[in-house]
């Protein structure tokens, strides 16, 4: 895998592409970037070194537009615009700031590293211009379509249900352009290529999933977005399938242990109301009855320290009934004087 550098150099000879690949079958997508020549090598299978390739769960590079900040890609762009005219000293100064923002907004996203590459390679183009002016507002509107996809993503792009898939941003003539590189060769897959604006890819993605009748929904394991076959399924994958069984398990046994204790503590706290409540209806002394609650009191602070000896599996649920039983002859003593 090769790395791509935010420093002053001459730019790339060849047009940096992101290519795309939808698996709606195996519920993946595929991801290659770099220069064209060596994305449409890696997809013959020839080792190439690329800034990315990766293959990952459907859903992901969609929601990765989400996760990087609108403020962050316009102070790298203005870094950028001012290092076009400025000293060498404040050019560099310059440019250190926006590879730092840049390479902080290209952290885990693949989406927002393409956008970098390409504003950055505009920006080492624009340099070789004698008109700064030209080429500040160059940079600055080919920077604006490439981050724009970043600044309009809603969260309604994370609510998509069938019946009312959401509609990606729109994307205007200058920024409508995405290339389909059909089944070839060794390469028996559609991708679809991209070297300027994402939001083309995004209705493509879109499109896909709707092709393939599917719905985004949330994992209720994890938490992770994806796409399902349907609206009923709410676990992303295998892993999370089976821990899903395995916490409904252990909560389940769980809730079995603690409903038998539970309810047998019940029964013998009523046992013990029931009887405080009769010497107050047939007017007993306030000492009688003031005796019975203190007791009552002393049973129930007893019984949490019970209570985690069972959770802590110190003590069986059996000797804990044994144990309430054995003192029922206390309330009773009270209640007979």
């Amino acid at each position: 895998m090769a790395e791509y550098r935010f420093e002053h150099k001459e730019p790339l000879t060849q047009r940096v592409v992101l290519a795309l690949r939808v698996n709606t079958k195996q519920l993946k997508e595929q991801l290659w970037l770099g220069t064209e020549y060596e994305v449409e090598a890696a997809l013959r299978g020839l080792d190439k070194p690329l800034y990315l390739s990766q293959t990952r769960p459907l859903g992901a590079f969609w929601c990765e537009f989400g996760k990087t900040s609108a403020d962050g890609w316009t102070e790298a762009v203005w870094a950028l615009c001012g290092a076009l005219s400025a000293r060498r000293a404040e050019r560099e100064a310059q440019e250190q700031k926006a590879a730092e923002l840049l390479s902080q907004l290209t952290v885990g996203n693949s989406a927002a590293l393409y956008a970098a590459i390409q504003i950055w390679e505009m920006y080492l183009r624009c340099c070789r211009g004698r008109d700064k002016h030209k080429a500040e507002t160059a940079l600055r509107d080919h920077a604006q379509l490439l981050i724009l996809p970043f600044g309009e993503y809603t969260p309604e792009m994370v609510n998509w249900k069938r019946g009312q898939p959401v509609t990606p941003v729109w994307n205007h003539r200058e920024d409508a352009k995405l290339e389909i590189w059909y089944p070839h060769g060794r390469v028996p897959f559609e991708c679809a290529v991209v070297s300027g604006s994402l939001r083309p890819t995004l209705i493509y993605y879109r499109q896909r999933i709707l092709d393939a009748g599917m719905v985004m929904r949330t994992c209720s394991q994890c938490g992770r977005v994806f796409f399902a076959p349907d609206a009923r399924s709410n676990l992303c994958s295998e892993r999370c399938r089976k821990a899903s069984k395995k916490a409904a398990k252990k909560s389940f046994d769980s809730k079995s242990r603690e409903e038998e204790y539970e309810q047998a503590y019940k029964r013998e706290y009523m046992f013990w109301y029931n009887r405080i409540k009769k010497l107050e209806k047939n007017h007993a002394s306030q000492e009688q009855i003031q005796r019975a609650k203190t007791a009552l009191r002393q049973f129930r602070k007893e019984v949490v320290g019970r209570k985690k000896q069972i959770q802590n599996g110190d003590l069986s649920t059996t000797q804990f009934i044994n144990w309430m039983i054995g003192q029922e002859p206390i309330i009773q003593e009270i209640c007979d004087e």
